[in-house]
């Protein structure tokens, strides 16, 4: 997971999230396996969803995105 300053183009805060692929295909709303693939841009929602399951704390004002291994 990324955070990026909106009008940024690099990443400023990064994070390895520790969520299997069925929980984080449920929260996402994936129901194809290559969407598993893609880097994504999340909503405010999947972000705090991912906040809430993984028991972290996310840094406020930030854009977030999610690029994934596809395991």
């Amino acid at each position: 997971m990324m955070g990026v300053i909106e009008g940024d183009d690099f990443a400023s805060w990064e994070l390895d999230l520790r969520i299997g692929s069925a929980d984080l295909a449920e929260i996402m709303g994936w129901v194809r396996r290559e969407e598993y693939l893609y880097d994504y841009e999340l909503t405010e929602s999947q972000a705090k969803a991912l906040e809430k399951f993984c028991l972290i704390a996310l840094p406020r004002g930030l854009l977030f995105y999610l690029t994934t291994s596809g395991e």
